[in-house]
């Protein structure tokens, strides 16, 4: 049975085995990300569920396929939320099966408002108004970045890391390219469906683009370079908050770190210190300091940074040795650091155990951090999930440095995921990134995304690399400033289109 013949037989199948096959299709999509790595599935898959959705569906049916395609998406592409909730956070089995179930319910709408949006747009435009869909992928994915703070996790660029749409990275930046994987889609599509060849030629043509961009160097390397150390403690998050453990945790770093005092950097992960920082100012930070400005070297490390005096905590870095410096957290994670809408919701913190999960979120303007001659572009875990986070720091940054404690994820898919997201961060922006978690995965990744060194999870160790920074700025930092105005128009002038058939 050819793949045309099977969707036409889709068509008069019972409408529940018709949802059994979005959802398929969509529990199928995670597995073009990290760490299977099968990226052609996420160009396969839309064209798979546009065959089997038709041609000519009600504007609510096709709401209601890119929902149930949303909800196996992402509930097996972020069901170890769950994970975090109830294995660390302590939150009972059915609290934390209906915040998860809530949130896929919730991301699960936005494949579904691109395909009600493409199909509205068909009142105007017809059939050809299938060639809209990438533009109504790329507005809602861009939406998704932001609602509620944002959540753009197994957004549709980060499957191509490793593809040659990687090359578009500098240009558009993750939501442009899931806009070109939907566009190479639809015209699968129309290829295999309509047969209709001549759409052949973007199927060579986009990643043929896309493999000669990737040659471009859109950033110059500095004369300068720096020795860096990664030290990945593996702190069990189930002791790290114990004080009883407190020494022991310390003394794991502290090993760790001592063999490399050649190093210029050596970067701990996201709060790798246990307590804030007034508690352990005189007990461990004064020592660490002092012996890092003895050997030469500097220490930047995680941890939860104080402020007594008006009842605040922050979650932040501290560069220890030659002079020390603070960088606070901007964008704080919903549930996990902070609790929004407390006066309703206030409720949960009776549910969830998470250590200081009431922070505040620092200052949007921030000095950053210089080792030698190399200036730094830091993010703390969630915010290198974010273009605009890490473009703050550019064009003065020349390297880029992300810390994470991973070990909320567990032993699932969520850690590779997240190194992934950190591969397109350097893509966009033409620099190196150095990633230091607790339980891995630590790496080093070069200015084209690609992963130098790396550590094993859930395991005690070092790794260390030396490392050019970057000046210069590719493409895409021009480009992130408009692209949310773009998709918001784009998204308008579809809606105002339709409003009625042409005359």
């Amino acid at each position: 049975m050819t793949v045309i013949t099977a969707l036409n037989s889709l068509k008069r199948t019972p409408l529940v085995l018709r949802y059994c096959v979005f959802m398929l299709l969509g529990a199928l999509m995670p597995l073009a990300f990290a760490p299977y790595f099968i990226w052609p599935l996420a160009i396969i898959l839309p064209a798979l569920l546009m065959g089997a959705v038709g041609r000519n569906p009600d504007p609510r049916q096709a709401f209601l396929a890119g929902w149930i395609f949303g909800l196996g998406y992402f509930a097996f592409g972020v069901y170890w939320i769950y994970n975090s909730l109830h294995d660390f956070g302590m939150a009972p089995p059915f609290v934390a099966a209906t915040i998860t179930a809530l949130l896929i319910a919730l991301l699960a709408a936005f494949p579904g408002l691109a395909l009600l949006t493409q199909r509205y747009s068909a009142r105007r435009f017809g059939e050809n108004s299938i060639w809209l869909l990438p533009v109504t992928w790329f507005g809602f994915e861009w939406l998704r970045g932001w609602f509620l703070t944002g959540f753009p996790w197994l957004s549709l660029g980060y499957s191509q890391t490793e593809s040659p749409l990687s090359g578009y990275a500098a240009l558009v930046g993750v939501y442009g390219i899931g806009a070109l994987a939907m566009l190479m889609s639809i015209a699968l599509l129309v290829v295999v469906r309509d047969r209709r060849y001549r759409w052949l030629i973007l199927l060579a043509l986009i990643p043929a683009g896309g493999y000669l961009l990737g040659q471009v160097n859109w950033t110059q390397a500095q004369t300068t370079a720096l020795k860096v150390t990664l030290v990945q403690g593996n702190i069990p998050q189930q002791i790290k908050w114990q004080y009883q453990q407190r020494q022991n945790i310390f003394d794991t770093y502290w090993r760790e770190t001592s063999q490399h005092w050649d190093s210029d950097l050596i970067v701990w992960p996201e709060t790798a210190l246990p307590g804030h920082s007034e508690e352990i100012e005189r007990t461990i930070l004064q020592l660490m300091e002092n012996q890092a400005r003895d050997n030469g070297s500097q220490i930047l490390t995680g941890l939860v940074i104080s402020d007594n005096a008006n009842d605040a905590y922050y979650n932040g870095l501290m560069l220890l040795g030659k002079e020390r410096s603070l960088y606070l957290k901007r964008h704080l994670v919903m549930f996990g650091e902070y609790y929004p809408m407390r006066w309703l919701l206030d409720f949960l913190r009776g549910f969830i155990n998470i250590p200081y999960s009431d922070l505040t979120a620092g200052p949007a303007e921030q000095g950053l951090m210089k080792v030698k001659d190399t200036v730094l572009g830091l993010s703390i875990c969630f915010e290198d999930a974010f273009s605009r986070d890490v473009l703050m720091a550019l064009p003065e940054a020349n390297l880029l440095v992300n810390v994470s404690n991973d070990a909320w994820f567990g032993d699932s898919t969520a850690p590779h995921q997240h190194l992934q997201m950190a591969q397109m961060r350097s893509q966009e922006t033409g620099r190196a990134m150095i990633r230091s978690t607790n339980t891995g995965i630590s790496a080093f990744i070069d200015y084209r995304g690609k992963i130098m060194a790396q550590s094993e999870q859930f395991r005690t160790q070092s790794i260390s690399l030396t490392l050019t920074g970057r000046s210069g700025v590719t493409p895409f930092f021009y480009f992130a400033k408009i692209q949310g105005m773009l998709a918001l128009f784009a998204l308008l002038v579809i809606l105002i289109l339709a409003r009625r058939k042409p005359a």
